[in-house]
């Protein structure tokens, strides 16, 4: 691959000098040697074999009791389907839904599932109301159980998802119990509510590879589409906000894009978050023509993640590049890194007095942020076990007697995910997010390699939410994500795609190369 790409240039000549070299030779064999004994060390095996405390969990009094109600409702649903099935039976509704509802394209849960996540990340901020999520997840969770009732889907019960979810849904709702000011942390708990769901029915409902790749197009549309917004934005003009670039060590930086997020470190996020997802439903087109526009298109939200001007994102997106092609492709990793530097010279000169600003030492975001810190570590030190409780309410109430004078004002949160975990959810909550996190890596990771060798679409789209899961956690060590909840609810989604990958990886080949509805539909149903 690498010497197709430098073809007959001198490189090219090069290149086949050096792989036919006696020093090539030399380091390929002790690579070799290194290679084979770290795939088959202790380490690597840790990794790779499946998790003993999830099998314990699997058969708990916790788990049994999740699934006994779970079941339940199921088992009533289903009963009512039946119900009305019967007395349906033969009129005229019934012959309308069979003839014209039932098998339209337009109305199956994946494109309606698909279809809101396009709708929810492309509406413009000021007319967005989280609201809209909450009321359309918690739809969608009914629609999937009346679903399960008429035999379409298979239930997905809450232990599938895993020890480490169900300890952060806890810590959430002991984030109520233990708050200052519980009636705004309720209203942050559903946040976090609608971000669960949106992770239980991206794994119960992607349970084929066709199915994942219909979200992933509803992906590449949200992603492309606000790129063209953004695009909008700079063409028509964006004031430079002083709250958010410091003018003097950036002179010459224009207003930063944010497209449908309010924010441009909050589309940055998104754009991270999802930018390796879209792009690996460009490139697994079949038609080469489609495949050459889309992946065209995917100029655009790499142009507009330059134009949020978010520093902490062009980090993040080079860390997940880097992941990416790594476990895509090692040997391109070098041409990768000389492109990238090759690429420098080029870069428009407000792009560089950016990152200029990163190593000046008086940019007064950066310092701002180091006097949150001080401030926050001190919240930390008195309430790392419990908490003081979800949203920025709860914060207010505690910061100032622990905040620095020169970060008194304007602080509603820690500007860092991670600690503001423990702030708000306590121990547990940090303990089993963190878990939760780096579980999805592992998981993402040996599919990876070891499932979905045979599946290149699920192989790359694994990479992808493998990639991007590193490239955010970046920004978390310096960001608050989830303080605009459209980036909690993307990162969650994130999530559930990984999740619901490695589900796929591991299902029977019969069942995870099923015709669309065919590998969910109950035992009992008939054909």
């Amino acid at each position: 691959m690498v010497k197709n790409l430098l073809g007959s240039s001198v490189l090219g000549k090069v290149y086949d000098v050096w792989q036919n070299s006696v020093a090539f030779a030399f380091l390929r064999l002790i690579y070799r040697a290194f290679s084979r004994a770290f795939y088959h060390s202790a380490v690597v095996r840790f990794f790779v074999k499946d998790s003993r405390v999830e099998a314990v969990y699997a058969q708990s009094v916790t788990a049994k009791l999740l699934r006994a109600i779970f079941d339940f409702i199921a088992r009533g649903l289903t009963l009512l389907c039946d119900g009305i099935k019967r007395a349906a039976e033969g009129g005229v509704a019934a012959r309308f839904w069979n003839k014209y509802v039932k098998n339209a394209w337009f109305l199956n849960f994946e494109t309606l599932l698909g279809g809101f996540l396009l709708l929810m990340f492309v509406v413009p901020h000021d007319s967005w109301s989280n609201t809209y999520a909450l009321m359309g997840v918690l739809g969608l969770f009914v629609l999937y159980f009346f679903m399960v009732g008429a035999r379409t889907r298979k239930l997905l019960h809450l232990h599938e998802l895993g020890l480490p979810f169900l300890l952060f849904a806890l810590a959430a709702v002991l984030g109520i119990v233990f708050s200052l000011d519980r009636a705004d942390s309720f209203r942050v708990f559903l946040f976090y509510l609608t971000a669960f769901l949106f992770v239980y029915l991206i794994v119960a409902d992607v349970s084929t590879t066709q199915r994942l790749d219909k979200l992933l197009g509803f992906l590449f549309a949200a992603v492309v589409f606000t790129a063209f917004y953004a695009f909008y934005q700079r063409l028509t003009g964006v004031q430079v906000n002083a709250s958010q670039t410091d003018i003097f060590l950036n002179p010459g930086v224009p207003g930063r894009v944010f497209a449908s997020f309010g924010n441009p470190n909050n589309y940055s996020e998104f754009l991270v978050m999802m930018t390796p997802l879209a792009a690996v439903f460009a490139v697994r087109r079949k038609n080469p023509l489609l495949r050459a526009l889309l992946c065209c298109a995917m100029v655009f939200p790499v142009i507009a993640l330059v134009m949020t001007y978010s520093r902490s994102g062009w980090i993040s997106i080079l860390a997940a590049c880097l992941v990416f092609v790594y476990f895509a492709q090692k040997k391109l990793l070098p041409a990768l890194l000389l492109l990238g530097a090759a690429a420098v010279p080029f870069l428009p000169n407000s792009v560089m007095v950016r990152i200029a600003s990163l190593f000046s030492g008086g940019d007064t975001s950066s310092v701002f942020r180091l006097y949150i810190w001080q401030g926050a570590i001190g919240i930390v030190r008195d309430n790392w076990l419990t908490g003081i409780g979800l949203g920025p309410a709860a914060f207010a109430m505690v910061y100032p007697a622990y905040a620095n004078v020169k970060a008194l004002v304007g602080v509603p949160h820690s500007h860092m995910v991670y600690m503001e975990l423990i702030i708000e959810f306590g121990i547990l909550g940090f303990l089993s997010f963190m878990w939760y996190m780096f579980r999805l890596w592992k998981d993402s990771a040996v599919a990876a390699v070891h499932r979905a060798a045979g599946d290149r679409t699920l192989r790359l789209t694994l990479i992808a939410a493998l990639a991007s899961l590193v490239g955010i956690s970046l920004n978390f060590a310096v960001e608050y994500v989830w303080f605009y909840p459209r980036t909690m609810f993307t990162y969650f989604i994130l999530a559930g795609i990984a999740a619901a990958a490695v589900r796929i990886s591991k299902a029977p080949k019969t069942d995870a190369s099923a015709q669309p509805g065919q590998a969910d539909r109950a035992p009992h149903e008939e054909q």
